[in-house]
């Protein structure tokens, strides 16, 4: 069986509870076909497919070099929305205050990645994070009442590690790290 890898930035356990509880109330009324394990939310910063060893390997000596110095930093959590129709999303995310040093260090990930070898997808950074897959409702969905359900309040948290995760299909959770960077 395929596995795929990719470059995430870690969410801290308490952000992972919080957004977790913001969504109870939402996967009462409206169904999708797979909501995330709580241990499976990050932001995704660069998505490798099935890698072969040697070219991970290479990314990720290249993004150790390429974050050395780079500090930590305060990220926000605010609101949901959906990719897809809106009255039948593929996507219910979580968002993220834009911010500047978040989109450095993708771009510093994703130039790593590309340097050995990696083609990526080459859609514009939108940092997010997943909560649940394919509305299988049968009345329209509505994001208007999902955001009122999940009143989901900001709630910010420092932006500390970036790992190598490794999907293991079918299990929940779905998302092992193998390899952690620690920013300073």
């Amino acid at each position: 069986m395929n596995t795929h890898f990719f470059f995430a930035l870690v969410l801290p356990d308490d952000i992972k509870r919080h957004l977790h509880n913001q969504t109870d109330e939402v996967k009462s009324a409206f169904p999708f076909k797979k909501w995330l394990h709580p241990a499976d939310y990050h932001i995704t910063m660069a998505f490798l497919g099935n890698a072969e060893d040697t070219m991970k390997e290479e990314a990720l000596e290249k993004i150790k070099r390429a974050l050395a110095n780079e500090q930590s930093f305060e990220l926000k959590v605010e609101g949901i929305d959906v990719f897809g129709k809106k009255e039948s999303p593929r996507i219910l995310w979580a968002g993220v205050k834009q911010e500047e040093r978040l989109t450095f260090i993708q771009k510093k990930i994703y130039a790593s990645c590309v340097e050995a070898g990696f083609e990526l997808d080459k859609k514009p950074f939108k940092p997010h994070i997943t909560l649940a897959r394919k509305f299988e409702g049968e009345t329209p969905f509505s994001i208007n009442e999902a955001r009122q359900l999940a009143n989901p309040e900001a709630k910010a948290f420092q932006a500390s590690q970036i790992a190598l995760y490794q999907t293991h299909l079918g299990a929940s959770p779905s998302y092992e790290p193998v390899y952690t960077i620690n920013l300073q």
